[in-house]
C-alpha cells in the first residue's frame, strides 16, 4: 500500500510540474524579471508532503544547489543525506518559493527516483497562485536502467494552480494546516504543516 501511495504521489507531482512543460524554452533562455506579490500569511511557510511531515524531516532549500549545480549536498541520493531532508514547498512572505520533491520506487534492489527542484517567485490573486520559475531542474535515476538517467534544466514557463486551505488532525491530537493545489486538469496534491497559534 505504501508503494502504491508513493507511486500515485510521484505521478501527481510529475504531472503538475510537467503540465506546463510544452513550450519551446530549453532552459537556457534568459528569464524575464520575476513577478511576485505579497503573499497572504496563511500561505507562508514550509509545506511538507505527508511522509516528511510524519517523520518530522525539515525542508532543505538546497536539495539542489543552483549555484554549484549539485544535488543532495553531494550525497548519492536524498536518502543518503544527513540529516534526511523533508520534501515539499517553501513559500516566503516576500513572494519567493522553492518546490523540492523527490519520489522513489523500487523492488529487488532496483531503485528509481525522480527529483524536482523549482525556485522562483509567486503571485497570488484570490485562490489562484502563479509560480514564476527562475530555476527548474529535474533528475531521474534508475539503478537498473542507467541509460535512461538524466539531470537537466526544464521549461521555466510560469504555471498557475488554484489552492485551498483547510485543517486536519492526527490521532495524537496535533492540528495541521493543509494546502491543496489543483491543476487545470483537476489533479490535486496536498502539503501540510503543523498549525501554529
Amino acid at each position: 500500500m505504501k508503494f502504491f501511495k508513493k507511486a500515485v504521489l510521484l505521478l501527481a507531482v510529475t504531472g503538475i510540474l510537467s503540465a506546463y512543460a510544452c513550450s519551446k524554452n530549453d532552459g537556457n533562455e534568459p528569464v524575464k524579471e520575476p513577478q511576485k506579490s505579497e503573499v497572504p500569511s496563511a500561505l507562508v511557510g514550509d509545506w511538507m508532503e505527508s511522509w516528511s511531515l510524519y517523520m518530522q524531516y525539515n525542508f532543505d532549500p538546497l536539495l539542489y544547489n543552483p549555484d554549484t549545480k549539485v544535488w543532495f549536498r553531494g550525497s548519492h541520493d536524498a536518502w543518503s543525506m544527513d540529516p534526511r531532508p523533508g520534501f515539499g514547498v517553501r513559500i516566503g512572505d516576500a513572494g519567493d518559493f522553492i518546490w523540492a520533491i523527490v519520489e522513489g520506487t523500487g523492488s529487488g534492489g532496483c531503485q528509481i527516483y525522480t527529483a524536482d527542484y523549482v525556485k522562483g517567485t509567486v503571485s497570488v490573486e484570490g485562490n489562484k497562485i502563479t509560480f514564476y520559475p527562475q530555476v527548474r531542474r529535474q533528475k531521474y535515476n534508475s539503478v537498473c536502467s542507467p541509460g535512461n538517467n538524466f539531470d537537466r534544466d526544464e521549461d521555466k514557463s510560469s504555471f498557475s494552480l488554484t489552492y485551498a486551505l483547510s485543517t486536519s488532525n492526527n490521532n495524537s491530537g496535533q492540528v495541521f494546516d493543509v494546502l491543496t493545489f489543483t491543476s487545470p486538469d483537476g489533479s490535486q496534491i496536498a502539503f501540510s504543516k503543523l498549525k501554529t497559534q
